[in-house]
């Protein structure tokens, strides 16, 4: 399976492309929105902002000496969800910044040998599929 190879024609891709793009789109808005509430309390925000400026921790998420948290301050678990919410949005992000930079440069009539994890990278599915040859 690993030697599969698609040949896909520039307008396939981009049209591929824009399914990809509006499903990390409903994904990133998700996580915007979620970030948006985060932002709105100052407090959890201020601190998360001044626990990650210390950075205590190493290895597997412990520190070297234990934290004391007040009540209005943000817990190790609301700062490592925080943590990996930013990072997933810019995860998206950058995809979705690629995925454009990719339709913006490619010629519909091009054609593309593509492998299984590029077909699936810019959002092609089975879905639709009706005639495949199995010679």
């Amino acid at each position: 399976m690993d030697n599969l190879i698609f040949v896909k024609t520039g307008k396939e891709i981009k049209e591929a492309i824009k399914t990809r793009e509006v499903q990390l789109q409903e994904r990133l808005a998700r996580r915007n929105a979620a970030l948006e509430v985060f932002l709105q309390d100052t407090r959890k925000v201020r601190s998360y902002v001044v626990r990650s400026a210390s950075n205590p921790y190493y290895g597997h998420g412990r520190s070297e000496t234990p934290i004391l948290v007040g009540t209005d301050e943000i817990s190790s678990e609301e700062l490592q969800d925080v943590r990996q919410m930013c990072a997933r949005i810019h995860e998206i992000e950058q995809e979705l910044h690629r995925l454009s930079l990719i339709t913006a440069h490619l010629n519909d009539g091009q054609k593309l040998e593509l492998d299984l994890s590029d077909l699936m990278a810019y959002g092609f599915s089975a879905e639709g599929v009706t005639d495949v040859e199995t010679s």
